[in-house]
């Protein structure tokens, strides 16, 4: 541990005002160079993960393609979806599994202002949610147009539960938390069978808390080229898949970003990201790796100015 960081990044921390900031972890070579919590979290404290699912999510689907679950992400939906033949829109069977992971599929997304979004809670209020998914327009040929949007990463988890028999949290728990020594609450899924784990209430959010050591583990799994202890868990091929930039248009703010299968690349690396401050970062030429997490509210915070003042001195 180096304490001069960890004595810098309190007063940064306390000179920003960052009160809802509750762990700051950094990884270089592997090892634990900085740890900070605040607000009464400890290293087993939970925090809830928001979007950041979206990424671990991905690394399911890349698990299920390896194991053959799915054939190839060029795959129709439709082939596990049977709502998405074409039946309610002709431009469904051309929504493949890539769509989903690029969020590239067109169906139309409004996401609303301030993270309230009106289609999420008539998506939620509904009894058959896949009948509500195939029922809303298309605006974009497959493929042409990518849109940060829910649908598609639901469609997703619908996608891989169907494609492996189980729900989505078993199959994710399985291959991918156990030989990580990742807990995790169950993942919240509805009645009719659809497992979605970015809940607008209490109860759905809860059940991904996660501690920021497990979060590390995920960056470091894609640091590893999909490696474990020694253990294959994903591929590398899905890996530098999954890392290769699309552009995409963030909600309604129009700006671009790059995107890959459902991870964020940046100019100097790669990582996940959720709303409110959450966030696992992979630097591959510095060797590091860090997590954020915060307790969010409203409006979404961004808190990584708080380790770039530190990682230029590891």
């Amino acid at each position: 541990m180096n304490y001069e960081l960890v004595y810098f990044l309190d007063e940064y921390i306390k000179q920003k005002h960052y009160r809802l900031l509750n762990n700051v972890l950094i990884y270089k070579n592997g090892e634990i160079v900085v740890e900070r919590y605040y607000n009464k979290f400890t290293e087993k404290s939970r925090n809830n993960i928001k979007s950041i699912w979206k990424s671990i999510l991905s690394v399911c689907a890349g698990i299920a393609v390896d194991k053959g679950y799915i054939k190839s992400v060029d795959e129709p939906i439709a082939t596990y979806l049977p709502l998405f033949d074409g039946r309610n829109n002709p431009y469904h069977p051309l929504i493949t599994v890539k769509h989903l992971l690029t969020m590239s599929s067109g169906i139309y997304w409004n996401g609303g202002v301030h993270y309230h979004c009106p289609m999420i809670e008539q998506f939620q209020r509904t009894k058959d949610r896949l009948s509500y998914l195939a029922d809303i327009k298309t605006d974009s040929l497959p493929g042409t147009k990518s849109v940060y949007k829910e649908w598609d990463v639901i469609l997703l988890s619908a996608v891989l539960s169907a494609a492996t028999g189980m729900n989505t949290f078993d199959f994710c728990d399985m291959f991918l938390y156990k030989p990580l020594g990742i807990e995790s609450g169950r993942w919240f899924t509805y009645p009719d069978g659809v497992c979605y784990n970015i809940g607008t209430n209490a109860q759905q959010q809860a059940q991904s808390d996660l501690c920021a050591r497990d979060l590390a583990k995920i960056g470091m799994l894609f640091q590893n080229s999909g490696y474990w202890n020694g253990e294959r868990i994903i591929s590398d091929e899905y890996i530098k898949a999954a890392l290769t930039p699309i552009d995409i248009t963030h909600g309604s703010t129009l700006k671009k970003q790059s995107y890959g299968y459902l991870w964020w690349i940046y100019p100097d690396g790669y990582g996940c990201s959720g709303f409110g401050g959450q966030q696992i970062t992979v630097i591959p030429e510095r060797n590091t790796i860090y997590v954020l997490q915060a307790t969010a509210l409203s409006s979404h915070r961004d808190y990584s100015d708080a380790v770039g003042e530190i990682i230029g001195y590891l």
